[in-house]
């Protein structure tokens, strides 16, 4: 309790048991009171200094965390461009598939047009054979 909450009675009884020698030490406790105040600001000005730490390990949290959100985000639409650009390129390859297929069917329509050409080349020469052979069993001449 404070000096001035004190009972009168209870000071004079501490003042007796005092000179009675029990409480050796007693007064040193309350002396040593304004030592301890001196630490507490010392502590206090260490309690700022470590307040300013933490805010500044806050901040840096806050700005890691926010790092690794827009990380998370970037990689995120990555991620999603890479499945459209993936969905692009199979629809390529299917066009290209397709084309392929068309230009196999050509080349075979092609080689058969080719292969028909040299008939088709001497189909002037075998006209011109015809009639020879009918001038010739007729003996009459054709212009």
């Amino acid at each position: 309790m404070a000096e001035s909450m004190r009972k009168p009675e209870e000071s004079a009884k501490v003042a007796d048991l005092a000179a009675l020698g029990e409480f050796d030490g007693f007064e040193e406790f309350f002396e040593g009171e304004g030592e301890a105040l001196e630490v507490n600001a010392d502590a206090t000005i260490s309690g700022e200094a470590m307040q300013r730490q933490v805010e500044k390990l806050l901040e840096r949290m806050t700005e890691l965390l926010s790092f690794s959100v827009d990380q998370r985000v970037e990689s995120a639409r990555m991620a999603t461009q890479l499945i459209d650009n993936q969905r692009q390129l199979i629809a390529t390859q299917q066009i290209l598939i397709r084309l392929m297929e068309r230009s196999i069917d050509l080349t075979r329509h092609v080689s058969s047009i080719e292969e028909k050409l040299p008939v088709l080349f001497d189909l002037p020469r075998t006209v011109e054979s015809i009639r020879q052979r009918l001038i010739q069993l007729e003996a009459v001449e054709v212009e």
